[in-house]
């Protein structure tokens, strides 16, 4: 049993160690992509007009809020009723139309990865093509998605090695993990070019 022990035990460290040298062999393509991400990861603003009106409007929004006593939750939380924010502050551009929020499942306009494409290159898309998250958007007359910004963010795989598992899932030795690497820039487009113009807070 003590035999069985320690020729686990040594395979395990054998393991361990093939594993550590074969992370380190691909240190040069995690710098690469941390790179990448802190030039080209962050938030894309196709309409700097828009984006502030927003701001105005979601900080009035959310005074007025404040300022409205909802149903009582308990732990000090209130249920704000939205109709009458939606009636006095309406989420609603300069050019009258609705705007909203976007996410992960949110689509995304054509013209929208063609101009980060564009701006990125060719050649870094070759070694790693990003994420790209909607942020904000409208609709035109035609109800086709005309994006007013959205987020760039690059991801990899972060792999821990050890003893991992249960008797339901089994042993392993290692468990991989995904981490987002944002940039946190902020690019404007400007004369229908982008432009870095800080680092996005």
């Amino acid at each position: 049993m003590k035999f069985v022990a320690i020729t686990l035990l040594l395979l395990t460290s054998i393991f361990l160690i093939a594993c550590s040298a074969n992370q380190a062999s691909n240190k040069i393509s995690n710098s690469e992509l941390e790179n990448l991400a802190s030039k080209y990861g962050g938030v894309y603003v196709f309409n700097q007009k828009f984006v502030e009106e927003i701001e105005k409007r979601e900080a009035e929004r959310k005074e007025l809020s404040k300022k409205m006593k909802g149903r009582d939750l308990g732990d000090g939380l209130y249920a704000v009723d939205p109709k009458p924010i939606n009636e006095k502050l309406p989420q609603i551009l300069s050019n009258g139309k609705p705007y909203f929020k976007g996410g992960t499942s949110s689509k995304i306009s054509e013209s929208c990865y063609e101009e980060i494409y564009k701006f990125i290159g060719d050649e870094n898309l070759k070694k790693y093509k990003p994420w790209i998250f909607s942020n904000l958007y409208y609709k035109d007359k035609d109800e086709r998605i005309v994006q007013i910004s959205c987020t760039v963010a690059y991801e990899r795989v972060k792999t821990q090695y050890g003893l991992f598992g249960d008797e339901a899932k089994g042993i392993s030795f290692k468990k991989n993990s995904f981490e987002s690497l944002g940039g946190g820039n902020r690019f404007v487009l400007i004369n229908g070019k982008f432009e870095r113009v800080s680092k996005d807070k």
